[in-house]
């Protein structure tokens, strides 16, 4: 009996256990942004892989992110959201991107994307953040480092990306959830810009705020609360116009070899 006792005990603490380790990774899972096309993340059309968020409509003319749990648990106000394009660096008509957006769904106005200074390569090995490369300071969020937007391209079969054009605007304040009307930051082509992407182009947004102690003295927009998964990450892939360096040069090569071949036949 008394074994019996001790098997009982020994059988509940592996059950407790069990659940602790399935529980645990949801029980902590951090609240992250993801992207969705069109009106809302219930009818978005365009879905997350695992690796990225792929849409094939170019235009974009309708798309958002919506945070998981939808709400703003967690964060300190102010908060401020934040819109980023990244556009392959080597792409036709990179550095040239008129980024007009207006927000439909939280009254954040309108508001052209800046292009940031310098390339986004991720530094020595590719190892760098987007965090280090806008000179955030991150305070919470999922980490977002060049070879995750990288994977993102390469899992889409886009190749030859050596580093991104970063486009960004601060929409201001954001309330997540909301109901019964959704408040999720949603966004349309505004201006002269129609929601055309350069092919390759990929949608991500992160959180700032609220500067002070918790991001040691720095201002409002430099400290990152929250960000985008890199799965949630809205990526386009229509047809892309990246050049792939290492096709390039073979076609190049037997070019010349053509050429080559060509120059002795005409001289015998």
């Amino acid at each position: 009996m008394q074994n019996l006792g001790r098997y009982q005990q020994a059988w509940w603490k592996a059950v407790l256990l069990a659940g602790a380790v399935s529980v645990g990774p949801f029980a902590a899972r951090a609240q992250t942004l993801h992207g969705f096309c069109g009106a809302s993340a219930g009818t978005s059309t365009c879905l997350d892989n695992g690796t990225i968020t792929p849409t094939s409509s170019n235009p974009l003319l309708k798309f958002g992110f919506t945070r998981s749990p939808d709400n703003n648990n967690g964060l300190t106000a102010p908060i401020s959201f934040d819109l980023v394009a990244l556009v392959p660096s080597n792409a036709l008509g990179a550095g040239t991107q008129v980024l007009t957006y207006m927000e439909t769904d939280n009254g954040m106005g309108t508001g052209t994307l800046v292009l940031h200074a310098g390339v986004f390569t991720g530094g020595p090995m590719g190892t760098g953040t987007l965090d280090s490369f806008l000179g955030l300071t991150s305070i919470g969020g999922p980490a977002n480092p060049f070879s995750g937007f990288l994977a993102g391209e390469n899992n889409q079969h886009i190749t030859g990306v050596t580093g991104f054009d970063v486009y960004v605007f601060n929409f201001g304040s954001v309330t997540f959830g909301g109901k019964p009307t959704n408040t999720d930051p949603t966004f349309v082509p505004a201006g002269t810009f129609n929601g055309a992407l350069i092919p390759g182009t990929e949608l991500y947004a992160y959180l700032d705020g609220p500067g002070g102690a918790p991001c040691n003295g720095v201002s409002a927009t430099n400290c990152k609360q929250d960000a985008t998964a890199l799965s949630g990450t809205i990526i386009d892939v229509t047809t892309v116009h990246v050049p792939d360096s290492g096709m390039t040069l073979m076609l190049l090569g037997g070019a010349f070899v053509g050429l080559a071949t060509l120059r002795q036949r005409f001289r015998a």
